[in-house]
């Protein structure tokens, strides 16, 4: 990165940052994926993204204009993650001053947004089996980004991504993979992208969102 950083490693499994911590830094991801989540007043997790490599994270902390901001989503580690860790004073300063970088931090947080808003219009109006393929094909290119084959995440991983159960998507794994819509061993998925998006495209023409 161009801004003043400093690298950590975190191990698979290895929280990041949690609920209520204090938010000081945004981070890049340098190799390795991580996950985001969000938790309800009853304790649910939901996980709301993945980030590979390249990628940014815990940027809500640029939203927060308390004096002393606090984390509201938790990152933890999914395989052995090598990060910059960027103070958010740092950031600021080098926003103030380069044009460049602010115009790049602008498309980079803007197509966060439309993420939130595709994921929210997805879990209003899909279906299961729809969020389920829809959330395989956006995955498959981020993973095909870093030059990943498969989408490697859990029945359980997928179920909080897509809001959902780890015995609905296990089922609905199964019916896909009967489909030839893919292929899966444990933990890693093999999407056939041309077969979902098609699938996806269809259903737009009587309503949906591709």
């Amino acid at each position: 990165m161009s801004l003043p950083h400093i690298e950590r490693t975190f191990w698979r499994g290895t929280t990041i940052y949690s609920p209520d911590d204090p938010a000081t830094h945004l981070y890049s991801i340098i190799s390795g994926r991580v996950k985001i989540m969000r938790a309800s007043a009853s304790g649910q997790q939901k996980i709301i993204s993945i980030r590979y490599g390249g990628d940014l994270f815990g940027e809500l902390a640029l939203a927060s204009g308390a004096a002393e901001p606090r984390r509201g989503d938790e990152a933890v580690a999914l395989d052995t993650t090598r990060v910059a860790a960027v103070r958010i004073e740092d950031f600021w300063h080098v926003i103030r001053n380069d044009p460049a970088a602010a115009c790049d931090a602008i498309g980079c947080l803007t197509a966060r947004l439309d993420e939130a808003h595709r994921q929210i219009e997805s879990l209003v109006f899909d279906d299961n089996s729809r969020r389920l393929m829809r959330a395989l094909f956006d995955l498959s290119g981020e993973a095909s980004r870093t030059g990943e084959a498969s989408v490697r995440l859990t029945h359980e991983e997928i179920a909080g991504l897509i809001g959902s159960s780890r015995e609905v998507v296990t089922g609905l794994m199964l019916d896909l993979r009967r489909r030839g819509l893919i292929d899966y061993k444990r933990g890693e998925v093999c999407p056939c992208l041309p077969k979902i998006a098609r699938i996806l495209e269809e259903e737009n023409h009587y309503g949906g969102r591709f």
